[in-house]
C-alpha cells in the first residue's frame, strides 16, 4: 500500500486488521519500555521529572516517553519540545476533558507498543539508573508482572506538617513509580477510571494484578518525591479519598494496602479509621513535637482535630456510596490477524489545543488526545 494512502485511512479510521498489526510493530521497534506521565498543568514541575528521565544511562532511543495531559489549562508542548534531542520519543496525548489520574493513564496504555509500561507521576525525579534497574529486574525475573521502585522524599522530613508518599521497602504499588508488563495491564483491564482522585487507584489495579503474579520490589531502583506543606485546605480536599479506601475494603478487604486486613465489617473500619485511627495517630506525632517545635506543633495537634471533622464529613460515603462494578477500560483494543492488541488513531482539529495549534488524535474509544511526534 502507498504510504499517503496509509495515512489517509489511518485518519479516517478506515484500516484492517493486518494494517493495525503492522503500525504497532512499527511504533514499538525497537522500544522496550514506554514512560507514562499523566499531568494536569504544573508545567514547572513536569520539566523537572523530565529532565531527570533524560539524564537515564538507559537509551532513551530505545524508550518512549508519553506525557499524558489531563486537559490543562497550560501549554505544555513547549516543555517537551525541550526534551526532543535527550527524548527522541516523547510525544503528548491529551484529554478532552479532566478524568483523574487513572483514566490518563489507561490513555497511555492504549497509545504504547512496548512490553514495559514505567508509570510516573508529573512531581518525581528519577535516579539516573532507575529504568536499567527496573527493566533488568523484570527481564531477571520473568514470573514478576511488575517491579516497584523505591520511593524517597525530598524536602522536610519527620515533620507533621509537610506530607508525601514513600515507599522504603516495597508493598504500597505506588504509580508514582512502578513499572508492569503491558500485557498484564490489559488483561487487568486497565486503572479504574471510577477513582477520579489520585487515591487508591494504584493499590486497586496492583490487587488484580498480584493474582496474576508477583510484584518485585527493586530497591536499587530509586525515585525522588517530594514533600508538601499540608494546609486545611489539604485535609478537606483528603475527605474525598475515604471513598475510595472503603472501595478496597469492599473489594478486596484490605485497608488501603494489601496487608491491612478491612475485617469483617469493612465500612465501619473504614469510618473508624478516617475518625479515630488516623487523626489519633497524627495527633500523637504532633505532640511529640511541642517540645521542640511548639508552634509547629500545636498547628499539627489542630490539623489533627480537623482531620477527625473531615472523617466526620466523610461518613456518608464511606457507610452508603455504592460499590461500582469493575469495567475492563482497556477493552475497546482490539486484536489484529497476529493477535496483537492495537488501537488506531484519528484527527482532531488543531484549535481544541491549549496555546495554538497542534497534531491532535482521537483513540478509538473517542478520547479525544493531542499528540507531538
Amino acid at each position: 500500500m502507498p504510504l499517503n494512502e496509509k495515512r489517509t485511512r489511518t485518519v479516517t479510521g478506515v484500516i484492517n486488521d493486518e494494517e493495525k498489526g503492522v503500525m504497532r510493530q512499527e511504533a514499538a521497534s525497537n522500544v522496550h519500555v514506554a514512560v507514562v506521565i499523566p499531568v494536569r498543568n504544573r508545567s514547572d514541575l513536569l520539566e523537572r521529572c523530565l529532565a531527570s528521565l533524560a539524564d537515564q544511562v538507559f537509551s532513551m532511543a530505545e524508550c518512549e516517553v508519553l506525557v499524558c495531559d489531563d486537559c490543562s489549562q497550560e501549554n505544555l508542548r513547549p516543555i517537551l519540545n525541550r526534551f526532543r534531542e535527550k527524548l527522541p520519543r516523547i510525544r503528548l496525548l491529551r484529554q478532552d476533558s479532566w478524568k483523574g489520574p487513572a483514566a490518563a493513564r489507561n490513555f497511555g496504555i492504549r497509545a504504547v507498543g512496548a512490553p514495559i509500561v514505567l508509570f510516573l507521576d508529573s512531581d518525581t525525579l528519577s535516579d539516573h539508573a532507575l529504568v536499567r534497574h527496573l527493566l533488568a529486574a523484570l527481564d531477571r525475573n520473568p514470573e514478576w508482572v511488575g517491579a516497584e521502585a523505591k520511593i524517597e522524599s525530598v524536602g522536610r522530613k519527620e515533620n507533621p506538617l509537610w506530607d508525601g508518599p514513600v515507599c522504603p521497602n516495597g508493598g504500597r504499588y505506588h504509580t508514582a513509580a512502578i513499572a508492569y508488563r503491558r500485557d498484564a495491564l490489559i488483561r487487568a483491564g486497565g486503572l479504574d477510571e471510577t477513582f477520579k482522585m489520585p487515591a487508591c487507584e494504584d493499590v486497586d489495579l496492583a490487587m488484580r494484578l498480584l493474582k496474576e503474579g508477583s510484584i518485585g520490589f527493586v530497591p536499587e531502583a530509586i525515585v525522588y518525591h517530594p514533600t508538601r506543606r499540608v494546609t486545611l485546605k489539604t485535609f478537606w480536599n483528603w475527605r474525598r479519598y475515604w471513598k475510595y479506601v472503603m472501595i478496597l475494603a469492599k473489594r478486596y478487604g484490605v485497608l488501603a494496602f494489601p496487608g491491612k486486613s478491612a475485617g469483617s465489617f469493612p465500612r465501619l473500619r473504614v469510618a473508624l479509621a478516617a475518625v479515630l485511627t488516623l487523626p489519633g495517630g497524627r495527633l500523637l506525632t504532633a505532640c511529640g513535637h511541642l517540645k521542640h517545635q511548639p508552634w509547629e506543633g500545636l498547628l499539627a495537634c489542630f490539623y489533627a482535630f480537623f482531620e477527625a471533622i473531615c472523617g466526620v464529613c466523610a461518613l456518608p460515603d464511606i457507610l452508603f456510596e455504592s460499590v461500582p462494578p469493575y469495567k475492563d477500560y482497556l477493552s475497546s483494543e482490539t486484536k489484529d490477524s497476529g493477535g496483537n492488541l492495537t488501537s488506531v488513531p484519528h484527527s482532531i482539529p488543531d484549535s481544541q489545543w491549549p496555546g495554538g495549534a497542534g497534531t491532535g488524535n482521537i483513540s478509538s474509544t473517542g478520547d479525544k488526545h493531542g499528540e507531538i511526534s
